[in-house]
């Protein structure tokens, strides 16, 4: 159960503010890149745009609308508008991937924000630089640039921002090689996000605290933390995560040998995953249960999961599969004595 490092998993990239007639929309890191309403109509309307596309996942109309917006802003000389701009061009460029062109765009509208004393902008164009430059393996200056956003953040007494910064942090620390820093970063993480009832950042970083004790080797941790993911993920209703979830926890308690409860949690799993017609997970599912049973010497119902894989393997063409799991099954008949039957395969 590896950690991925993109946008979508682990780093809490903020969404951003508007501010407009309805107040402040608020996001899940806290951050405020907002249009004061004294700007110009049509800047604060490209603003707008820009945020809608951004929070839709249209990332590059985003980068255009912050662009347009950032050139009425300086035609009018706002250079609060332009920081905000410019950071909303940084958070667009890094959700594309285009992490030299993010940290670019980011410190112009640091530079900006700083000028002119707008500390959220600043707040946020700290939480991008560190987002840009650990992608870019950066790690010192990406320590540098999250210490900072966690400082402001616990300045401006943003909680969402402290949680998101802690789990930020924590990632950090776990690709720098520093377990103990990314376990103490999460649970600090954790700690304001439970406070906060914010569900993202405690889902992520259960997993993240799992995931990091099960490098340890510590796997009463990590089936503590996986158990409480499980739950989380169950009570919101996602089946798709909550059959990865399952995958990872009965595979931790088939390591500890609690054989029983893998079986149960991956036949759960085995059942979400006909459910939402993943074959693929199905087929990983089965291998499971055959396996478990295999070490239990059940061996007629460990031949009756494999033929199972089997048959599916080959209606998905998996043929380096449908090779393992003929393999296996021959051995199973082996074992039994069933020589003939083990010739069938």
């Amino acid at each position: 159960m590896t950690e991925t490092h993109d946008q979508e998993f682990g780093t809490f990239i903020p969404l951003l503010y508007t501010e407009n007639e309805g107040g402040i929309d608020r996001n899940g890191d806290g951050a405020a890149v907002s249009v004061t309403s004294g700007g110009p109509s049509q800047a604060l309307q490209r603003f707008n745009k820009a945020v809608l596309y951004y929070q839709s996942g249209a990332y590059k109309p985003a980068m255009m609308a912050f662009q347009d917006a950032l050139a009425i802003y300086q035609t009018c000389q706002d250079l609060d508008g332009q920081a905000q701009a410019w950071v909303g061009l940084g958070l667009a460029a890094y959700a594309c991937k285009q992490y030299a062109e993010a940290i670019a765009y980011s410190n112009h509208g640091l530079t900006m924000a700083r000028s002119v004393g707008n500390r959220w902008t600043e707040r946020q164009a700290l939480s991008n630089l560190g987002n840009a430059h650990r992608h870019l393996h950066h790690y010192e200056q990406a320590l540098d640039y999250k210490k900072q956003t966690l400082a402001l953040a616990q300045e401006l007494a943003d909680r969402p921002g402290q949680a998101a910064a802690w789990s930020n942090l924590g990632m950090l620390h776990k690709v720098m090689g520093q377990p103990q820093q990314a376990i103490t970063c999460y649970e600090n993480s954790l700690t304001i996000a439970t406070a906060l009832g914010d569900r993202q950042i405690e889902r992520q970083v259960l997993q993240n605290l799992g995931n990091v004790h099960h490098k340890l080797g510590e796997h009463g941790k990590t089936i503590n933390y996986y158990e409480r993911l499980l739950q989380l993920v169950r009570a919101s209703n996602d089946n798709w995560a909550e059959m990865r979830i399952l995958e990872r926890l009965g595979s931790m308690y088939y390591t500890v040998q609690n054989y029983a409860k893998s079986i149960a949690l991956h036949q759960k799993r085995l059942m979400l995953a006909r459910k939402l017609s993943d074959l693929n997970h199905e087929v990983k599912a089965l291998e499971m249960l055959a396996t478990i049973h295999h070490a239990l010497g059940k061996y007629g119902d460990a031949l009756t999961y494999h033929e199972q894989q089997l048959g599916l393997a080959q209606k998905l063409n998996l043929m380096q599969i449908v090779h393992q799991t003929r393999v296996k099954l021959k051995n199973i008949c082996c074992t039994m004595g069933d020589f003939e039957r083990a010739s069938q395969y």
